[in-house]
């Protein structure tokens, strides 16, 4: 896409390539030690925080998989328009490179520029340019001339038409940045998530001349985003069930045991013949929290029943189980 002078923006100078290269390779070897480190530490965890833990961790794939593919394309320059190839990227350097979250049948040229498009709409010639790039995020053929600013909507999924339109809007009449998301709808019948950030490109006498916009397919982010988020709530709720069984589980012991705290005489009234004394500490996790019991009471005819058990298991359904066998314990001994 050409280059222009905005009215109140200063000529941006290259960065130094060596810097670049040296930013790329410390990205391309911490994203290696992320992907050994979501190998080694959640491997071989099922449950919903080890969900949890490879969510985040191949989340933080995907983000230094494009701070990668940001950093080569500024090595690299801009994108090559109309219609034409880029050049091929060299995937990662440094041994046992991976790539998270590619999707089969994408363009995949192992960098953000199969996932990263340039758009201009000249408003004085009604011309429009677009990138190849921006032909495979939105699946047409680059043989096929680019639409219009008019037409482009077309390709948005209904519900997001809105909100694109205006966006544009604000920035033809207002001179506003666009910036937002909306789905876009391809030929092949799938469904992706594209962000836009665009602006205006004004004429000498201050008029907008054209628009410029770069789009960028983010489906696989918000997915991988999506998903530290469900398994973020998933493990909110197993937290939330653990510490209700965990309360259940203690006051269905209390309610149960023995009343008593500290010593006990039995029998009750007469001479001192069995002095007891007894505590129970509950675990502080309601995983540890089972059957165990001690019992002390006294027998009509002046007898006493004492009992010490544990039933297998642990949980609610194990100290219910509990507090019924205490209950016919103490029945057929009455």
């Amino acid at each position: 896409m050409p280059s222009h002078v905005f009215a109140d923006h200063a000529a941006a100078q290259p960065p130094e390539r060596g810097t670049v290269d040296a930013l790329i390779s410390q990205t391309r070897r911490l994203r290696v030690d992320v992907d050994a480190v979501r190998r080694d530490a959640v491997a071989d965890r099922g449950d919903a925080e080890g969900r949890w833990q490879r969510a985040l961790c191949d989340l933080a794939v995907h983000q230094l998989n494009d701070l990668d593919d940001h950093l080569a394309q500024l090595r690299d320059g801009p994108p090559r328009t109309g219609g034409e190839p880029a050049a091929p990227v060299v995937p990662g350097d440094v041994p046992g490179s991976v790539g998270v979250g590619r999707v089969s049948g994408e363009p995949d040229r192992g960098s953000l520029l199969s996932r990263v498009g340039s758009a201009e709409w000249n408003l004085l010639t009604d011309e429009a340019t677009w990138s190849r790039e921006l032909y495979d995020i939105l699946g047409r053929d680059p043989a096929a001339p680019p639409l219009s600013l008019d037409e482009f909507p077309s390709l948005v999924h209904p519900d997001d038409q809105p909100q694109l339109t205006a966006m544009v809007t604000d920035c033809l009449i207002d001179g506003k940045p666009i910036d937002g998301e909306f789905r876009v709808l391809r030929s092949d019948g799938r469904e992706r998530q594209v962000h836009m950030m665009g602006e205006p490109v004004l004429a000498t006498d201050g008029s907008t001349a054209s628009m410029w916009a770069v789009l960028r397919d983010v489906s696989e982010l918000r997915r991988s985003q999506r998903v530290v988020r469900e398994s973020r709530d998933s493990l909110q709720r197993h937290h939330d069930i653990a510490q209700t069984e965990h309360r259940l589980a203690v006051a269905l012991q209390e309610a149960v045991l023995p009343p008593w705290r500290g010593s006990l005489r039995l029998p009750h009234g007469g001479p001192g013949g069995l002095d007891l004394a007894a505590q129970y500490l509950p675990s502080a996790t309601s995983a540890l929290i089972g059957g165990d019991w001690y019992d002390a009471m006294e027998l009509p005819g002046g007898e006493a029943l004492l009992s010490v058990g544990d039933l297998t298991g642990h949980g609610v359904a194990v100290t219910a189980g509990m507090a019924m066998l205490l209950g016919t314990l103490r029945g057929l001994a009455v």
